[in-house]
């Protein structure tokens, strides 16, 4: 059966607004490749001036891995959700507030922090770029997928993610906050805690955003490779 990689980026004046990705079956390409475009078009960011479509055969083996299970916080103000992720971070590192700091400040980043555990330094080469997860999908066909644009989407988008991302030995912890100005809530997702949806991670109509991830590794180069460049399929995550 053969599998082809699609992937959107969407940009305003430069700027990025919004991506997906998918891993689909050749008959499916068209079907989703639509389906992104509308999605890039109804973005709460804004409109695009620029809609990047890109698809590529996968050649080699897929990775397959479960989807961690789903949790959610009870966090009812921005304050709290702050002592949520706090909590999960501080006995992976004794940085966890530099952390927050940095995901909360860093503006218009195209991928996540790497985040050393050890020291609380910055570990991705390009600090404007950051390291962009992608070749990632749920481990269902096309039609057995929510709408695009649905809340159910949204969250089967990031649960993918954070599904592979957490697969990685080298990666402790990722805390995401939505850039989308509409949406406040984020997660923080490790292997052991599994996706933990926190609600009011920004103030209703922030477009401030990030993603970090906290790892501890000797090889970064390896990380990376296996977050941009591994294809991954995530069982159970619909």
């Amino acid at each position: 059966m053969a599998l082809f990689s699609v992937k959107m980026r969407s940009s305003a004046l430069g700027a990025h607004i919004s991506g997906a990705e998918r891993i689909v079956e050749e008959h499916e390409v068209g079907t989703v490749c639509a389906a992104m475009s509308r999605r890039a078009l109804s973005h709460g960011k804004g409109q695009p001036d620029s809609i990047t479509i890109t698809v590529a055969a996968i050649h080699g083996d897929v990775m397959r891995i479960p989807a961690l299970s789903i949790t959610e916080a009870g966090s009812r103000a921005l304050d709290e959700a702050r002592e949520v992720v706090l909590r999960t971070l501080d006995p992976l590192t004794p940085h966890a507030e530099r952390a927050w700091e940095l995901l909360t400040s860093v503006r218009d980043m195209r991928g996540a922090i790497l985040f050393d555990a050890s020291t609380g330094e910055r570990l991705e080469r390009d600090h404007a770029r950051g390291v962009r997860v992608t070749s990632m999908d749920a481990a269902t066909a096309t039609g057995e997928r929510p709408e695009q644009g649905s809340g159910k989407t949204r969250i089967t988008d990031a649960l993918v993610l954070a599904s592979k991302v957490a697969h990685h030995p080298a990666v402790l912890a990722e805390v995401c906050i939505s850039d989308d100005p509409d949406y406040t809530t984020g997660y923080v997702a490790t292997q052991s805690l599994g996706y933990l949806r926190v609600r009011n991670m920004k103030p209703a109509g922030s477009p401030i955003g990030g993603r970090l991830f906290v790892v501890d590794t000797n090889d970064t180069a390896d990380l990376v490779h296996y977050l941009e460049h591994t294809p991954v399929l995530v069982g159970g995550a619909q």
